[in-house]
């Protein structure tokens, strides 16, 4: 049978295929299959594979006999589909005997479109026979379906094919790029990617994110593979281009405007570094990293090195262009103190702090201090007045309330004018960060950062509410300056924060009101509410008055603060006291305790880290600090932190590595002696021979 008749009566059987599963359909539609809407898919697959005579019976026992019986009676049974969208030929490659590869190898011989034949439903969809030999490690059969020369016409197919099924979507155990080469470098076996490329197959292929073979190998963190993967695709690309012999390969992509793989974007704008330090994939995070840098001499243990700051470092913008986003920018927002604590970041973070951002952070400090000192006078000035009054004591009685004189009015205007004008150079600070970074990655930071910028707006926002509210002349202006003073205050911890011996505490504090204090309240306000109605009913409250009344009363009993007469003087006395035993015991011993031992807890737990809350913290500010700059600001000498090299900036350190340097002298003495001894036996054996 030729290949058209095959393809001919495929099409046919197809065709009938479809016509009696839309049959089915209908009648499905008309009455349910009850065992069918149990039963998954996969289950259905088992079940089938049981059902005497299929061709999934053959398949499974491997029953030679069976299958060419089957197939020669129908050929039609190699397209027959299966519950997941499987065929005769992808199960007979997932059961991987010797039996069922011999199969497999007649069923491609004889039906070679089976080769390509793809899972067709959406969970495994993509999925081809090469795909299944590559994840059962069998290099010999992936050799055959790519060098058999009756499979030449599908090698392209096959080499190109994605497997983007759900069960190989982000997130899911089976990640690993669709691609064969790319299931291949994500399962650790070179042995098979070399096969692939010795074929033909893209080393520049991404998947539906849009990664490639680099950022899949930091999502699966294989450092070893991403260094032999890297280092044939240099190899590939110094075939391809024309360069002079005595350039670095690094200059020779740069001489062929080649984008090097590993500064490649993903759809979600990371290379493979920042991937590692959005996912916070610390041993390849720290990888990454020192298999960049460039050591500049040696001395003993000493070494000058340099740290490229591309894709590490907030980067310059220009105008208004957004640029990729840095690994120190991913670690401060998601938090991953285990990579802030990496000794090049510490560096990074050591050589801002003190170049730049000490110096703006204590001027800030100081200006702040003096506007909520300003603020603080002015409230305090403007609520002053000489009262005159009658008697003594609580019979005191005010009879009279005279304004300040000039010179408080006239200080105390001065310090409102003073107050809109900071609240204006505040917020007009705060638009302009949002223009640079964007509103949605603005409210995305975290910690001191994200503190600093909820309270500067809102503190800000209520001084404009403030002084509107005052020209108007409505009285909604004092709650709304007493919430302006806490806010103000309250943005005095963003400073707080920068310091070892406060930063754990603020720390402690959000943790605390955020995770302990909100589960308690969440089961509070349950217990709270049913004794509060419990008691609405046994004391005879009237109306909704009456209900806020008893909710009042049980959140004193909370605090200890219950009358027991009020209690036993009702007409169900002992109802009531055995209900108010009940909720003492619950609501003011038992819940109170657990909050202050889940306090405890997260006390516990913050200070033992509490030197790597200080770091992340102060990343964190840094980080704030240095987006609120100009980009002509940060070029300034004195805020430079980096050294330029060929117009690309490095970090520069002084990295001290005794451990290796000694273990190297103790290597190089042990072949000294070995070579010693090597001498010293010939020279024996020399004489020997003479003698």
């Amino acid at each position: 049978m030729t290949d058209s008749d095959s393809s001919l009566i495929s099409y046919i059987w197809t065709g009938l295929i479809g016509n009696g599963a839309r049959k089915r359909s209908n009648a499905e539609k008309r009455k349910p299959d009850e065992d069918e809407s149990v039963l998954s898919a996969v289950e259905r697959q088992t079940e089938n594979s049981r059902k005497g005579g299929t061709i999934w019976e053959a398949v499974r026992k491997a029953d030679e006999a069976a299958l060419k019986r089957l197939l020669e009676d129908n050929p039609n049974h190699a397209d027959a589909r299966g519950p997941v969208g499987e065929c005769p030929i992808h199960m007979l490659l997932l059961y991987g005997t010797e039996a069922h590869l011999k199969l497999a190898r007649y069923l491609m011989t004889n039906f070679p479109h089976t080769i390509t034949q793809i899972y067709n439903l959406a969970e495994y969809y993509g999925e081809i026979p090469l795909h299944i030999a590559i994840i059962k490690r069998n290099p010999t059969m992936v050799e055959w379906l790519l060098g058999d020369e009756r499979n030449k016409a599908y090698e392209e197919q096959q080499l190109t094919a994605a497997a983007s099924g759900h069960f190989f979507r982000v997130g899911r155990p089976c990640y690993y790029g669709e691609s064969p080469l790319a299931f291949a470098c994500c399962t650790n076996q070179w042995n098979i990617a070399e096969i692939l490329l010795k074929y033909g197959a893209s080393m520049d292929a991404v998947d539906s994110n849009g990664n490639n073979i680099l950022h899949l190998l930091v999502i699966r963190n294989l450092p070893e593979m991403y260094t032999t993967f890297k280092q044939r695709w240099l190899e590939e690309q110094a075939e391809d281009e024309s360069s002079d012999e005595d350039d670095d390969e690094y200059y020779q992509l740069e001489k062929a405007h080649v984008t090097p793989l590993w500064k490649r974007l993903n759809k979600d704008g990371y290379t493979p570094l920042t991937l590692a330090a959005k996912l916070g994939q610390a041993d390849m995070f720290a990888f990454l990293l020192e298999e960049r840098k460039i050591t500049q001499w040696s001395f003993g243990p000493v070494a000058c090195v340099l740290y490229p700051l591309d894709q590490v470092d907030l980067d310059f913008r220009e105008g208004n262009l957004e640029t990729p986003v840095g690994a120190l920018e991913l670690i401060v927002q998601n938090a991953h103190v285990e990579l802030v604590m990496h000794p090049r970041m510490i560096d990074l973070v050591n050589k801002k702090w003190e170049r730049f951002a000490r110096r703006i952070f204590f001027n800030r400090f100081l200006i702040t201090l003096s506007y909520l000192l300003i603020f603080l006078i002015t409230t305090i000035l403007d609520q002053t007045r000489t009262e005159t009054t009658e008697g003594e004591g609580d019979d005191a009685v005010t009879i009279s309330v005279e304004s300040p004189g000039i010179i408080c009015q006239t200080i105390c205007s001065i310090g409102r004018l003073l107050v809109l004008a900071g609240a204006i150079w505040k917020g007009k600070g705060e638009l302009k960060e949002i223009r640079t970074l964007g509103i949605r990655k603005y409210f995305q930071t975290a910690g001191s950062a994200f503190l600093e910028n909820c309270l500067a707006c809102s503190f800000c926002a209520s001084i404009y509410t403030v002084n509107i509210l005052r020209i108007i002349g409505m009285e909604a202006e004092i709650p709304c300056l007493a919430i302006a003073s806490l806010l103000g205050w309250g943005y005095m911890l963003f400073f707080v924060m920068a310091f070892r011996l406060t930063g754990p505490f603020v720390v402690m504090i959000y943790e605390m009101l955020f995770n302990d204090v909100l589960r308690f309240c969440i089961i509070y306000v349950v217990f709270l509410m049913g004794f509060s109605q419990t008691f609405f009913i046994l004391f005879n409250y009237n109306g909704f008055t009456g209900f806020i009344v008893s909710i009042k009363q049980c959140f004193l009993g909370t605090l200890g603060d219950f009358d027991l007469d009020a209690y036993t003087a009702t007409r169900y006395a002992y109802l009531n006291v055995l209900i108010l035993i009940i909720y003492i015991i619950v609501v003011t011993i038992l819940l109170l305790n657990l909050l202050v031992a889940m306090m405890g807890d997260t006390y516990g737990n913050i200070i033992e880290d509490a030197t790597q809350v200080w770091y992340l913290e102060r990343a964190r500010i840094v980080f704030a600090i240095e987006n609120e700059m100009e980009t002509e600001e940060r070029n300034l000498p004195r805020n430079k932190y980096w050294t330029n090299v060929d117009g690309e900036r490095y970090l520069q350190v002084e990295e001290v590595n005794e451990k290796d340097f000694l273990a190297q002298n103790n290597n190089d003495e042990t072949g000294a002696n070995n070579e010693k001894e090597k001498l010293k036996q010939k020279y024996s054996s020399e004489n020997t021979t003479e003698l």
